[in-house]
């Protein structure tokens, strides 16, 4: 556990110093407060899937020669209260994006940190701060793992690949974790976009979504993993429609989920946004119980370029061991410079 912290550490240490050596910089502060009403819980400060009050920032800079740009190195971090832990254990420090990249030419590059596998929906979508997420938390156990990583091109589409150590927020091998990765897709930019994905790794599950202190582990052993997916976006009428589907198995064990989410921006107030998401998740395809289903609308209002007010419901229409909930969350989020 010494050793790690102390990687943990020099790795933000060599990436500082690296920002600190230049002269320009994008440094963005960020603020996220949710509260909101639980069936089970009462009053709740989260809703699983790493989302709590905390506070951080992000660090963004690009390093350039006469012959163009060379590098790009991004650091997000936050420190968050996780009501749900004792007073003792509700501190900690989240990692979220912490890399390295190296540009190769006609849109290739190379990485190395803390980053998205390449999987789904989650690499091209930002949901750092979202009260709604893509299937990765329940499909992968976590959304952010280290390692390196490629992306290029493949003909006509875009291909990413990465290969990490199948610990997520953590920094940390057991019992030969490793994680390979792999989505072909669409150009983004184009109006419908889709992607085809591929996993395969031992993961470690862990209780908490931290880095610093180090997570409790849910079981000193891995999990196997095999995964297909497929992912789409494009435009329907005045909607937007998001959908990713996965399947493989977890130690022989088949596995499946699916995702689908509509927005809407309200055509006389642009600040307001509405989503509709619903989501399907299984652990053991042959037992119901295993089984979450989950619908979530949500009312999104930019009051600001900066700050977004979010007021969301999720109703589980069936969970896990019977664990159903319904639970209302309002979220404030301030992102800016």
């Amino acid at each position: 556990m010494v050793v790690e912290k102390r990687t943990i550490s020099a790795l933000v240490l060599i990436l500082i110093g690296i920002f600190q050596g230049s002269i320009r910089a994008d440094f963005y502060k960020e603020a996220i407060g949710v509260g909101g009403y639980s069936d089970k819980d009462q009053w709740v400060g989260e809703r699983g899937m790493g989302l709590k009050n905390a506070l951080g920032f992000e660090y963004f800079q690009t390093f350039s020669n006469e012959y163009g740009d060379f590098l790009k190195a991004n650091l997000q971090a936050r420190v968050s209260y996780d009501t749900s832990e004792n007073s003792e254990d509700a501190w900690a420090v989240e990692i979220h994006n912490a890399w390295l990249e190296h540009p190769l030419g006609l849109g290739k590059a190379v990485r190395i940190g803390h980053f998205d596998p390449a999987f789904g929906l989650e690499p091209v979508l930002d949901t750092h701060g979202t009260l709604l997420q893509t299937l990765a938390p329940q499909n992968i156990g976590f959304k952010k793992d280290w390692g390196v990583g490629y992306r290029g091109l493949l003909g006509d589409f875009d291909i990413e690949t990465a290969a990490q150590i199948g610990s997520g927020m953590g920094l940390r091998r057991r019992d030969g974790s490793f994680l390979l990765s792999s989505r072909i897709s669409t150009p983004q930019g184009m109006e419908t976009q889709y992607g085809v994905s591929f996993l395969y790794g031992r993961t470690l599950a862990s209780r908490q979504m931290r880095t610093i202190p180090v997570p409790d582990l849910v079981t000193g052993e891995t999990v196997s993993k095999r995964r297909i997916g497929f992912d789409v976006q494009r435009p329907v009428g005045p909607f937007g429609v998001k959908g990713e589907i996965a399947a493989g198995d977890d130690d022989g064990t088949t596995v499946a989920g699916a995702l689908v989410e509509f927005d809407y921006v309200v055509p006389d107030l642009q600040s307001l946004k509405v989503k509709l998401q619903g989501t399907y998740w299984s652990n053991d395809w042959d037992e119901r119980q295993a089984r979450d289903v989950t619908v979530a609308p949500v009312l999104e209002y930019e009051v600001s370029s900066s700050l977004t007010a979010r007021l969301g419901y999720f109703h589980d229409f069936e969970a896990s061991n019977g664990n159903e909930d319904r639970v209302i969350l309002l979220q404030l989020y301030y992102f800016g410079k």
